[in-house]
């Protein structure tokens, strides 16, 4: 049964994305809105170098939360909305002690920056000690989902992105010394994460018996999860190396631009995970959503100029084929998703499907980005830039390739 079909028609199904999807946008919206101000800010008090800097402190600590388990938060999602109790305490607390591995690397990184005399040291000891506060008690985003709490999500990332965006203003009109502006993001993130946390009834609920299959699932898909993060955060690191921190500041305003743009996209699809469970998106859907997309992508690309030259100055003109070959591909990153989160949370699929596809899509995404970097010359950074709609495709292809697979040993076993 398709999701239409669950919501009763197609007007049904319109009334429940325009109630929520909104709310979704908004949540997602301002914490990819925030990074992005702010990489701009640090970039324009501080100059390039230093805002690439940022957004490569941003990558390590997105990496060392490999340790927390990120992905622990989709079985949280389909266990809560089978009306599962006790699966947030299991998963917190798996989070917890798995994260103590993340501080343990994160002092270690920290140390070996303060022997080399980089000031960099510090953020990342600050980013280190907050991993285990912010990181698991991020299990408060997938509660509300799971409960279909959208506008309350909105009304936590607005306040916690709009109060952190505002005082790292503060700290960079100030002209306060970049490292502790660096440390207070981490901080108040911290911080944030840990109060909505608290607030959560689900964290007070006892385990359960089947504690072991929560934890099993959650090792199983954060396993597969880490790939996604080195991933996303492959192409800072490696433009860093190939042409240093200021190309990297250039490089990320015209990503993170074109990104912004999928921020509607996503946000937009988790409205729908309690309803992927039981059913999936029906293909008229997948079809008119593509088309839609596609279109309001190739005409966003066709304007980025402008918003380069005339929104954030023309000193970062030479970014915006950055952003605008990503938000070419807004229809294929629609159908990614839409595959990917069917691959994940409907109740018959098998989760070796997605294991199987982001360590392939991960493997084949970074050995094009190092080919780019390394033989692109001039388009090399535009080429890297082409990797994120190339990803959609890579996934598209192996899921369906994957599930074909399974269904025909399945149909096999069954003729047998």
């Amino acid at each position: 049964m398709s999701i239409t079909a669950e919501a009763g028609g197609k007007l049904q199904w319109i009334r429940y994305t325009l109630s929520h999807a909104p709310w979704a946008i908004i949540a997602t919206l301002s914490a990819g809105l925030s990074k992005y101000v702010i990489v701009i800010l640090v970039a324009k008090f501080y100059g390039l170098a230093t805002g690439g800097q940022f957004r490569l402190l941003l990558s390590i600590f997105g990496i060392l939360a490999l340790f927390t388990l990120v992905d622990s938060g989709k079985v949280a999602i389909k266990y809560l909305v089978q009306n599962e109790s006790g699966v947030i305490r299991t998963l917190y607390l798996q989070r917890l002690r798995w994260s103590l591995l993340g501080l343990a690397t994160g002092l270690g990184l920290a140390a070996w920056n303060y022997t080399k005399g980089n000031e960099v040291w510090l953020p990342i000891l600050v980013a280190a000690f907050c991993l285990p506060l912010a990181g698991p008690a991020s299990l408060f985003i997938q509660i509300n989902q799971a409960h279909k709490q959208f506008r309350l999500n909105a009304f936590y990332f607005v306040l916690k992105w709009g109060t952190i965006t505002l005082a790292m203003f503060a700290l960079a009109f100030l002209q306060v010394n970049p490292v502790w502006l660096m440390s207070a993001y981490f901080v108040l993130g911290a911080s944030f994460n840990l109060l909505y946390f608290s607030r959560q009834d689900e964290v007070y609920q006892p385990e359960n018996d089947n504690k072991p299959v929560y934890r099993r699932a959650s090792l199983q898909l954060s396993g597969s999860g880490v790939f996604p993060v080195l991933l996303d955060n492959a192409d800072k690191f490696l433009v860093s190396y190939f042409f240093g921190l200021e190309v990297l500041g250039l490089y990320v305003i015209g990503v993170s631009t074109g990104r912004l743009f999928l921020n509607f996209v996503k946000p937009t699809l988790t409205i729908y995970f309690p309803l992927l469970v039981k059913h999936r998106f029906a293909p008229s859907l997948l079809i008119g959503g593509f088309a839609g997309l596609s279109v309001v992508g190739i005409v966003a690309a066709l304007l980025m100029p402008y918003y380069f030259e005339y929104v954030l100055g023309s000193e970062y003109l030479v970014a915006y084929p950055f952003a605008s070959v990503i938000v070419s591909g807004l229809g294929i990153y629609f159908v990614g998703v839409i595959f990917y989160y069917s691959a994940v949370y409907h109740k018959d699929s098998s989760a070796e499907i997605p294991a199987i596809t982001n360590v392939v899509t991960a493997i084949l995404i970074i050995a094009y980005m190092l080919a780019a970097l390394k033989f692109g010359g001039e388009y090399a950074l535009l080429l890297c830039a082409a990797s994120y709609p190339l990803r959609e495709l890579v996934k598209i292809v192996m899921i369906r390739f994957l599930a074909a697979r399974i269904n025909k040993g399945a149909n096999a076993g069954v003729v047998q």
